[in-house]
Formats: structure tokens, sequence, C-alpha cells
């Protein structure tokens, strides 16, 4: 069980569920305690790992090495916070797409992203400026390590949520590509989010629906990597935006975890919006967050009544 800050919340989520089920009745899913528990945990485990970015910001100095991917502490998500505390918020957005496209595998951490930003140890570093300048130059690197990346022995992988994007060098070519132009059509993040608060209002959930809706373009950017790049946008702070929703709509595993919690089955039938706005409410009572929501219903329906830890 929990220990520390979070000893206290399995209790509220427990409390949190029976006010919801007080109201709308009982979640199927989670009739059986050992799932009921389970579920729990999950919830917990995400909230750990999202606000282990958060805490970013109370840590020590972060190094520049973070930034640098011929180091062996180059991380694009500490280093997008070192980014922007020293007042490159554009380049802090770039490097978090960098980590956020290509993951931190389990066993190569972040090998694969290294590669590509680092031109294989042998070239430039691809920040947004150099990218945005010398485009061509980008695509001819990555034709010259073809074989490279074919090799996940060199190249090294994808993470989890991202393991079914291809490394062939047209998709990674379309991915900046598209990826860039989104990011610099409007003149970059910050420029982007003071046109919505004039549009909508400065509400961080409306921010982030606005922006989730505008992505749809950037190529290899599903429901998923659209989803897991605006909320790490928002826990670095690069953005004053917060998810709306858990955006079930094309989802996969979180759809299926949302069916087992909701319709009492995985494979139930289902309307993904009706399923979505059944696990949004869920979250008055619970007060988690919509990232969390996504992230435990994922890991849950792995593993229903049986906790294991999931890296995601």
């Amino acid at each position: 069980m929990p220990n520390g800050i979070h000893r206290d919340r399995p209790l509220q989520l427990l409390k949190g569920f029976a006010a919801y089920e007080e109201e709308f009745g009982p979640l199927p899913g989670i009739v059986d305690p050992a799932a009921r528990q389970t579920l729990v945990e999950q919830m917990v485990s995400s909230i750990r790992r999202i606000e282990y970015v958060r805490n970013f910001r109370h840590r020590p100095a972060i190094s520049a090495d973070r930034i640098n991917p011929y180091s062996p502490l180059f991380d694009p998500l500490k280093g997008a916070f070192y980014l922007d505390t020293k007042g490159h918020r554009e380049e802090a957005v770039w490097i978090a797409f960098l980590g956020t496209h290509f993951g931190k595998h389990a066993q190569d951490a972040w090998k694969l992203a290294a590669n590509v930003m680092g031109s294989f140890g042998k070239g430039p570093v691809w920040t947004l400026e150099r990218y945005g300048a010398h485009t061509a130059d980008f695509e001819a690197m990555l034709a010259a390590h073809s074989d490279d990346l074919k090799s996940k022995s060199i190249s090294g992988r994808f993470s989890n949520h991202r393991q079914y994007q291809s490394k062939k060098i047209d998709n990674i070519g379309k991915v900046f590509s598209t990826f860039h132009e989104w990011l610099t059509a409007s003149g970059g993040m910050n420029a982007k989010v003071r046109l919505i608060h004039k549009e909508a209002g400065q509400e961080p959930t409306a921010v982030f629906k606005k922006l989730y809706r505008s992505m749809k373009d950037v190529y290899g950017f599903g429901r998923l990597g659209k989803f897991d790049f605006l909320t790490m946008v928002g826990k670095l702070d690069l953005a004053p935006i917060d998810a709306d929703s858990v955006h079930l709509t094309g989802a996969t595993g979180p759809l299926f975890g949302a069916k087992l919690l909701v319709l009492g089955a995985a494979n139930a039938e289902g309307k993904p919006k009706e399923i979505e706005k059944a696990v949004d409410t869920l979250d008055d009572y619970l007060n988690v967050g919509k990232q969390v929501l996504e992230d435990s219903l994922c890991n849950w329906q792995k593993s229903p009544t049986v906790y294991i830890y999931f890296r995601g």
C-alpha cells in the first residue's frame, strides 16, 4: 500500500467511488473488491508518475547535459524543463515533442530520441531553430542513417505507447515536418495559447481541448499521441493547460478499461462518447484528473484483480 504523501489516497479514492455509485449506481467492473482495490492501486501509481514530472521544479538545478543527445544524461523531459527555466519556451516544447514521439523505452531509455536528435553522434543537434533552417539537411541525415534506423540495437526502440510508430525515414520526416508546421503556424506555443485565450477564455481545460483538436494534421499523432504530448506540456508548465476529457474516441486500452469499469466487460458494446462522459463525470468525485483516469484504466484492464506495475 502507498506510504508517505500518498498514504491517505486509497481511502480518498474509495470514498470517491462510493459517492459516485450512490448517485449513479454501482460500477459493474469494480463490484469485486479485488478489482476495486487493484484499480485504486493503479490510480495511485498513475498519480506518482505524473507528479514525478511536475516535481522537476522542486529538485536541484537540472544539468545542461539533459539537452545534450551525446551525453548519457540526456533526458528530453528534464531537458524541456531546463530549457524553459532558461527562457527558451519554444525549444522546450520541441524537445518535449521529441521525448513524447519516441518515448522512453524500458531497456533502451531515450536512445532512439538521442540518436535522431543528435544525428547518431555524427552530426548536428536538431534543435527547433536548426531544424527550421535546415529541414532538407535533417531529412538527408535520416537517409544517411536508414540502415541504422532499421537496427533496433543501433538506433534504439520506441516506448510502449509509441510501439506502432515507424522508423522509416519518410515517416519520421513527415512527423517532424507536420509537427514543426503546427508549432510554428501561429508563432509558437505561447502565441497559440494567447490566441485561444482571446477566442475561448483562459480555462485550462478549454485551451487543452482547442490544442487537441488543432493537432489533427500532425502525422503519427493520433488520439494517444496528442493526449500524451499535451498532458506532458501541461505537466512541464510549458502551457497553462489541463486535460478536459479522457478522450476515448479512437482509444484501445483506455476504452477497454472504461468499458470494463462502466459496463462490466472490456468487449461490451457501447458508444465511446457515452462511456467517456461517464468516466469524465467520475473525476468530479475522484478529483485525480483526466490523465490519471486514462492511464490507470488502460493499465488496470490488463490485470483487473491483481496489481501489476506498468511503466506506461
